[in-house]
C-alpha cells in the first residue's frame, strides 16, 4: 500500500509561496491523495471544504468526501 503523504508537504508549499491555503492532488501511481493545509483555523476549514469538492469531482466515495481539518478539532473528535 502506498505511503500516506504528510500534511507537512502542503505546509511547506504554503510557507514557500506565502499562500494562506494549499490543496494538493497527488497521484502516486496507485491512488490519488488530497492534502490540504491552511495558515489559520479558518483557512484550514476552507481548504478542507475545497479538498472535499475535489474528491467528489474525482469520484471518490462520499464517505471520504467529508474530511475536516485536524487543527481546531477537540481531542474527542479525532
Amino acid at each position: 500500500m502506498p505511503k500516506r503523504v504528510p500534511i507537512s508537504v502542503a505546509r511547506e508549499v504554503c510557507e514557500k509561496t506565502s499562500a494562506r491555503q494549499v490543496i494538493l492532488a497527488i497521484w502516486d501511481g496507485e491512488r490519488t491523495h488530497i492534502i490540504t493545509y491552511g495558515k489559520s483555523v479558518e483557512d484550514c476549514q476552507q481548504a478542507a471544504v475545497g479538498g472535499n469538492v475535489i474528491k467528489r469531482a474525482l469520484g471518490w466515495p462520499e464517505e471520504l468526501c467529508n474530511a475536516k481539518p485536524r487543527r481546531g478539532k477537540s481531542k474527542k473528535e479525532e
